[in-house]
């Protein structure tokens, strides 16, 4: 096996990149493929983001509204576009792509009353539940703030329990970007209840409207095993924070240095393992 060490950690958060994940989109392009329509994709997407065996969400019953996204940065957008950019608010330490449009985060007993709130879950940066999740939830009820949740990453997790029950979430999404599909970043959006906005016009009104991503989604998650990461490299990360005594997480690409609270990428030492013990 090859030798590693902490200096094969990244800073970036890299995705496992193998070669069956890698392989996919070659097979997409140079076989014939099927057309799958926006039902029959979304009752297929849906039995297979609810079978994980790792993760539970309770009371996903209570949101029978599935539409189809164009990944979680779609499902974030179509928010923005029906509230405006003021009109909604995030927490610290969240994705990315509000830093660069140059929305900041607002610590949660400061959230504002009547403003929805679009959290990421599990959160990147501490590679699980948010902490203060629990007091979030009642100050989210005294407040009449509607929660929206990016679950990107839950695709990747392990060990995460979250009741979506609560009457405050509203909608939440998922997608299939982390398993290296970024190139397809298909996914499905659950509400309480359909509103008008942009991924509601684009499901509901548009008949076909990018049947190409979604036969590929449909290609997608007939191939993939919903557990597929932890399942085969489990092992292998458990044996890495072992050697490396590093402190393990709930997410397969992420890893932390004890006395240290940043995220450390371990999607590439993963796939650099892979491909040494497939040689």
């Amino acid at each position: 096996m090859k030798k590693y060490s902490r200096e094969d950690l990244t800073d970036k958060l890299y995705p496992i990149e193998d070669p069956f994940l890698t392989g996919l989109p070659n097979t997409w392009y140079t076989q014939t493929q099927k057309f799958s329509d926006t039902d029959l994709f979304t009752r297929a997407a849906d039995y297979w983001f609810k079978s994980s065996k790792l993760n539970t969400l309770r009371n996903w019953d209570q949101f029978g509204c599935v539409d189809v996204i164009m990944g979680c940065t779609h499902y974030i957008e179509s928010i923005i576009l029906k509230y405006g950019w003021d009109g909604f608010q995030i927490l610290p330490q969240e994705y990315g792509y509000y830093g660069l449009m140059g929305k900041t985060g607002t610590p949660y007993k400061d959230l504002k009353p009547n403003t929805p709130l679009i959290v990421s879950l599990p959160n990147f940066s501490y590679a699980d539940v948010r902490p203060e999740w629990d007091e979030l939830l009642l100050i989210c009820e005294e407040r009449n703030i509607d929660i929206h949740i990016d679950f990107a990453w839950l695709t990747v997790a392990n060990g995460v329990d979250i009741d979506v029950g609560h009457p405050n979430i509203k909608s939440f999404a998922m997608s299939l970007s982390k398993y290296c599909c970024q190139w397809n970043r298909i996914g499905l959006r659950w509400s309480r209840q359909r509103s008008m906005d942009s991924v509601t016009i684009m499901t509901r009104y548009y008949g076909d409207v990018n049947s190409g991503l979604i036969s590929c989604g449909n290609f997608l998650i007939h191939r993939i095993p919903r557990d597929y990461a932890w399942t085969y490299y489990g092992k292998m990360y458990s044996q890495i924070c072992e050697d490396l005594d590093l402190i393990p997480t709930k997410l397969i690409n992420v890893v932390k240095i004890k006395g240290q609270d940043k995220p450390m990428g371990i999607g590439q030492l993963l796939s650099s393992m892979h491909h040494a013990n497939q040689a």
